[in-house]
């Protein structure tokens, strides 16, 4: 018995042998898209699934990478919003230690004009610290601790009442508002203090203890004194009072106050009152101040001879604080050189683990390219083939 060949089986088998070299040629594009040798684990299991475990690595180490970069640019964010406070006091050129000093002399002091052209450009310094305390990075406060989505601080100054308010706010963790804390200055017994006047004082207390430790490759998390902390509270700033020295010691209310008074905030606002208070003594008002514990506010005056005494003190301590903001800007930029350090490793990491991956996984690009061209003619090839199988033939017709 004779066996017939028809042209159905020709073109069956013929189809199948289109269908792979087409496959082949998929597969050596992808490997020029790619850059991947194998595309399954059949195709070389022990390199494949090594691959694997590279990639895995691979997207940890970039998770890390991604989150050390934008830690280290809030940081960043933070030392240049400290340095720009500390020039603005005592460092950089026109700063407020030098307008003290210009007004202090004769005959600077002498016209109630030029005093009050003195306090307004103290007054536009002020609310550039209050900027700098308020300054974002993308969408975060750097100087809001736990809370990056509250704009910190907040300063208004009524010069017909002598009288300037210093407004704190902090959303806690959980909470849908945020605390808000109100401290005006005044001053009792000769000395200047920023007086809590709103707010409750154990939650003013818990937002200056917040802390942000973060494991960049050092330490231990079961200890996190041994982690970065990465977080900076606007408060802690000012008073110059770390979260951990506000954990570990016993910081009472007034603490804090004084300490707030003789920030750069407060510096600057003691010196707006001095001169505002001198300022009406020019102007004619002589009801002079003889009552120590009187609060700053109202139209009570001082003369020349106690306005130098006061600006000669704001002065002084304008340039203790400008040291303070110095070691602050110091320790955020130890913090940063860490990270920097562990961005380099990790970005070592990156580059090995690429190489690694190159080398076990990665496809030659040339030897892709090669058979990716040639799977390309002997599929064009296959297709002209096809019209010398296409014709029918009576065979095809009969059962």
């Amino acid at each position: 018995m004779a066996m017939r060949v028809t042209n159905t089986s020709i073109y069956r088998q013929y189809t199948s042998a289109v269908n792979n070299v087409h496959s082949q040629l998929n597969k050596s594009m992808n490997k020029i898209s790619s850059g991947k040798a194998y595309e399954a684990g059949a195709d070389n299991p022990l390199a494949y699934y090594s691959g694997q475990r590279m990639d895995t690595e691979y997207q940890d180490v970039l998770s890390k990478k991604q989150l050390l970069t934008d830690i280290d640019k809030r940081l960043y964010q933070q030392e240049q919003g400290i340095r720009t406070i500390q020039s603005t006091l005592a460092t950089g050129q026109d700063n407020a230690a030098s307008r003290i000093s210009y007004i202090m002399n004769s005959p600077n002091n002498e016209i109630s004009t030029t005093v009050g052209t003195v306090r307004d450009d103290l007054i536009q310094k002020q609310q550039s610290m209050i900027n700098n305390l308020n300054s974002k990075y993308e969408s975060f406060y750097v100087f809001g601790g736990n809370d990056p989505s509250t704009t910190p601080f907040a300063l208004t100054y009524d010069s017909t009442n002598n009288e300037m308010l210093l407004t704190y706010s902090h959303k806690f963790a959980g909470e849908d508002t945020a605390k808000e804390f109100q401290f005006q200055l005044m001053e009792e017994n000769g000395e200047y203090t920023f007086k809590l006047t709103k707010g409750d004082w154990a939650d003013l207390e818990k937002a200056m203890m917040e802390q942000g430790h973060v494991d960049i490759g050092y330490g231990s998390i079961h200890d996190t004194k041994t982690l970065i902390d990465t977080y900076s509270g606007g408060m802690n700033v000012l008073t110059d009072i770390t979260s951990d020295a506000m954990s570990t010691k016993n910081y009472q209310k007034e603490d804090i106050e004084k300490a707030l008074a003789n920030s750069a905030i407060g510096v600057l606002g003691q010196g707006i009152i001095t001169m505002n208070k001198y300022m009406a003594y020019l102007d004619g008002d002589r009801t002079v101040n003889t009552t120590p514990d009187t609060v700053a506010g109202g139209t009570t005056s001082i003369d020349k001879a106690e306005f130098l005494d006061k600006m000669g003190g704001i002065l002084d301590q304008a340039q203790t604080t400008s040291d303070k903001l110095g070691k602050v800007y110091s320790i955020l930029g130890n913090k940063t050189s860490q990270l920097d350090i562990t961005l380099t490793r990790l970005e070592d990491d990156k580059l090995n683990l690429e190489t690694q991956y190159q080398e076990k996984l990665g496809a030659d690009p040339y030897e892709a390219i090669m058979e990716m061209y040639a799977y390309n003619r002997s599929y064009t090839a296959a297709l002209k083939v096809s019209s010398n199988i296409m014709n029918m033939s009576l065979f095809d017709f009969m059962r």
